[in-house]
């Protein structure tokens, strides 16, 4: 990757721009931390080549310096695709240890084999190009396997230039004579990543653009939008493997009170609160959404009806619980859960909504903070009982301070 005999113009005017383009985007989003990456190892492939061009060293430091280089620019952008294709930081020092011991290897080499410090690095880099490819080829971000594969292909085409001119330096394959030829080709790899990287980047800001508009702003949950796209398709796969799906609509209790008493400042932090405890209950495969106002959804596959049954009334509970400090008062609000499951022959979510919404209507008008499953389905279920309600301005010990709770309950 790093070349030492020539400077061509072509190759550093892809590298300057690439460089430039790819630290331009890092700097203007910085929520893409693997663009950051990617342009580090732009701008210090560009460094090596204009260092190499107009800064003449000795053939000996050379060497050295441009094998540690070559390492160091392939981590650089393994550290990128990482990021992109996997999501996980760099929690241990696995990553710089194995940096370091392969840099300390290349200069072994040369000390104990003059002339063969950039076959080592080249071996390094291939390791680092194979590790590359594989986990492009599976990657944890489903919408970015397309782009995952072709960036693989492209990294393949970069490895084969890679071992290529190994070969061509330790003799083994050709002469000397086609290292320009070899250098030509690791050029337009280089050109052809430098336009992966900004794919890359384009292709992991239309997903994320995708999934914020399906995402509520307050809450960070699913919008309407999203839920209905998830429960129609958990319908049809319910239909088709004859596996139990449940539907839960819940309502935040007397919510237009709590915002005419306390201001809207407080209302979206119940608002977020609940969000935050919903998926607490929940699991990874579980849907839960926003739908609008105070009144959220969560979409149970595989869960019976008394096992959802069992989840909305540890949610009740949980929910019933929460103070929110507001001043010298612990502000208390509580939630009511209508419940509903696909019944046998339902092809489309629209009836079990009908269903479940029936049913939170019921708690509703019987009193709130309660749990109802849908009378019509299979198995009815008895609705469980509110808990007895605290009385209103109920002074609590908090830490010593006397403050006092403020509930919204019928």
């Amino acid at each position: 990757m790093v070349d030492i005999h020539s400077f061509a113009l072509p190759g550093f005017v892809s590298q300057a721009t690439f460089a430039l383009t790819l630290a331009l985007l890092a700097w203007s989003d910085a929520r893409t931390r693997g663009t950051r990456w990617l342009a580090a190892a732009c701008a210090l492939q560009l460094l090596t080549t204009i260092s190499h061009a107009i800064m003449p060293v000795p053939l000996r430091v050379s060497d050295n310096l441009s094998a540690c280089l070559l390492v160091l620019v392939f981590f650089l952008v393994y550290m990128g695709m990482r990021w992109f294709v996997l999501r996980i930081r760099l929690a241990t020092m696995n990553g710089p240890l194995a940096l370091s011991a392969a840099m300390t290897t290349i200069l072994s080499v040369g000390v104990m084999h003059p002339g063969a410090e950039l076959a080592a690095a080249r071996v390094c880099a291939l390791i680092v190009l194979g590790a590359t490819v594989v986990m492009l080829l599976r990657p944890r971000i489903k919408s970015l396997a397309d782009i995952g594969r072709v960036m693989a292909f492209l990294f393949t085409f970069m490895a084969a230039t890679v071992a290529l001119r190994l070969l061509l330096s330790l003799g083994i394959l050709g002469h000397r004579g086609m290292e320009p030829a070899a250098h030509d080709l690791s050029t337009i790899g280089l050109t052809m990543l430098g336009f992966g990287f900004v794919a890359m980047y384009v292709a992991e800001t239309k997903r994320r653009l995708h999934e914020e508009t399906r995402l509520d702003s307050l809450t960070g949950l699913h919008n309407r939008r999203a839920f209905e796209e998830k429960i129609q398709r958990e319908v049809q796969i319910a239909a088709r493997d004859n596996t139990p799906l449940t539907l839960l609509m819940m309502d935040l209790d007397h919510f237009k009170q709590l915002n005419d008493t306390w201001g809207h400042a407080l209302g979206d932090r119940a608002l977020r609160t609940f969000g935050g405890v919903l998926l607490t209950v929940t699991g990874t495969r579980d849907a839960v959404a926003r739908l609008g106002g105070e009144e959220f959804a969560i979409l149970l596959p595989g869960r019976s009806p008394r096992s959802a049954l069992s989840l909305a009334e540890r949610l009740r509970a949980t929910v019933e619980g929460l103070r929110l400090s507001e001043g010298e008062e612990l502000v208390r609000f509580t939630v009511s859960v209508g419940l509903s499951s696909l019944l046998p022959g339902e092809k489309s979510f629209e009836p079990m909504l009908r269903r479940a919404d029936r049913a939170l209507y019921k708690v509703k008008r019987s009193g709130r903070n309660r749990v109802l499953l849908a009378d019509s389905d299979t198995h009815p279920v008895p609705s469980i009982p509110p808990a007895r309600a605290l009385p209103d301005l109920q002074p609590v010990a908090a830490g010593g301070a006397s403050q006092r709770v403020r509930e919204f309950v019928g």
